[in-house]
């Protein structure tokens, strides 16, 4: 939450004029998708509009007037939920000075999310006051190893700054065994060269550096899980950031667009030369197909009541954290 709402003002002042395009992405018309939100952190906010670009720390949809889908990660904080008046939704926002901020009435989390492997990673925001806005339909059935999607945000570009204008980027669904190769390629790449980095220590050849990581690299997990989907292109041209997390993955038909997957995670090699936009790594996204039931289970739950003020206090509490 703060790591990204800190890089956003520190690529503002480092590069003020940065071209709005994210990793082959475009600018989004104005009003094209009206179910995407932002998540703003409260305390960076002020009663001037301009003040939502360098809070906005996630994305996320709208799902229906009064519920926000977005990932797990944006609202997990040190293992536990982060607490609902931390955090703002922006609606009816193509550009981050404009739209209508809605206060949260209840953060919920994904049970079995996981920090380590970002398994389960979804949750869900009640707001206080349904939105006046459009909500995107989600997906009921199985999604395809292939087939064309969108995914939109406001996350970091190529050039390292941020925008403010929604970028958009077509992208490829891939089979899940694909984005596995890709990662493991990457895993392997980083083990070369930190075994090459002791190599002259410890006395061994190329060859056996190579050796070694393949072995390793072939022996590791496969990094997706069954409640992940794989999307990106094959030159890694286009893809989703840092920022982006929590916004939706959506396949477009004649019934408009329906959300299939959200923004999750991504790897690159540990140098940094690519944290985004990697050849053949993808971006990986949550898998909606597998959660219809709790979404709806958890928005068919009665609205967490606020607490009594305590006596002598004479002031509202805060809405209990679930």
């Amino acid at each position: 939450m703060h790591r990204v709402t800190e890089a956003r003002a520190k690529a503002a002042a480092e590069n003020p004029d940065g071209t709005d395009r994210v990793y082959g992405g475009n600018q989004a018309e104005k009003g094209a998708y009206p179910f995407q939100v932002a998540l703003l952190t409260t305390a960076r906010l002020d009663d001037n509009p301009a003040s939502q670009a360098n809070a906005q720390f996630c994305g996320g949809s709208l799902i229906a007037p009064q519920w926000v889908l977005t990932a797990a990660h944006c609202l997990n904080d040190k293992g536990r939920p982060i607490s609902p008046d931390s955090v703002t939704v922006l609606t009816g926002a193509t550009d981050l000075s404009e739209g209508n901020r809605h206060k949260v009435l209840e953060v919920i989390v994904n049970e079995g999310y996981s920090e380590q492997t970002l398994d389960n990673d979804l949750g869900l925001l009640r707001l206080a006051e349904p939105a006046d806005a459009p909500a995107i339909k989600l997906t009921r059935e199985a999604t395809p190893d292939t087939g064309k999607t969108t995914v939109t945000g406001w996350g970091k570009m190529q050039d390292g700054t941020f925008p403010t204008t929604l970028m958009v980027a077509d992208l490829d669904l891939q089979p899940n065994s694909t984005c596995n190769s890709g990662i493991k390629a990457i895993y392997a790449h980083d083990l070369k060269a930190a075994l090459g980095d002791l190599s002259h220590r410890m006395r061994y050849s190329e060859k056996g550096i190579d050796a070694a990581a393949n072995a390793i690299a072939a022996d590791m997990t496969d990094p997706l899980t069954g409640n992940m989907i794989c999307a990106g292109t094959t030159s890694g041209v286009r893809d989703a950031c840092n920022g982006d997390s929590g916004g939706p993955l959506f396949m477009t038909g004649a019934d408009g667009p329906v959300q299939v997957g959200v923004v999750s995670w991504g790897e690159g090699p540990a140098d940094g030369s690519a944290a985004c936009g990697h050849k053949d790594a993808y971006g990986i996204y949550t898998r909606l197909a597998n959660y219809g039931g709790w979404i709806e289970a958890k928005m068919k739950t009665p609205a967490p009541a606020p607490e009594k003020p305590k006596a002598g206090l004479g002031t509202a509490q805060k809405p209990k954290t679930p």
